[in-house]
């Protein structure tokens, strides 16, 4: 995951990036989550999006199972966000967790964010935080 993300960057702009899924991955652990695959997923959750790091190679090093929870995160080009939001819904259980993990990580990230990033990101935690309550999963 490292090598992954070599060279980039956070918001800051001298945070590494790999700070970001390392936190996610602690987020997880925090939230009571101890799946392997789950947390696995919380490394590598924005590699498919963000760097040159190719689906088969997260399958040939990590399983189907992985992969396939970090395919459901990750942001395709061709969507808008409102429709990836919308998505979040119907993500597997898995997936939901790492993306409260994400969520609750960028929200307490530091620097100024836009009153919008903030508001959109709140609504989908809430959405997803419920949908996992219903469920009774980690």
């Amino acid at each position: 995951m490292k090598s992954a993300h070599k060279g980039q960057f956070r918001n800051d702009k001298t945070t590494p990036y790999s700070v970001h899924p390392e936190t996610v991955v602690k987020t997880l652990k925090l939230l009571g989550v101890e799946d392997t695959d789950i947390l696995c997923a919380g490394y590598l959750h924005d590699v498919l999006e963000d760097t040159k790091y190719s689906a088969e190679k997260i399958q040939e090093n990590f399983g189907d199972r992985v992969l396939s929870i970090v395919r459901e995160l990750t942001f395709e080009a061709d969507i808008t966000d409102e429709q990836y939001w919308e998505g979040c819904q119907v993500m597997s259980n898995d997936a939901k967790w790492v993306k409260v993990a994400d969520i609750l990580t960028n929200l307490s990230d530091k620097g100024e964010k836009k009153s919008h990033f903030v508001t959109k990101r709140v609504e989908a935690l809430k959405r997803l935080l419920c949908d996992l309550e219903l469920n009774h999963t980690k």
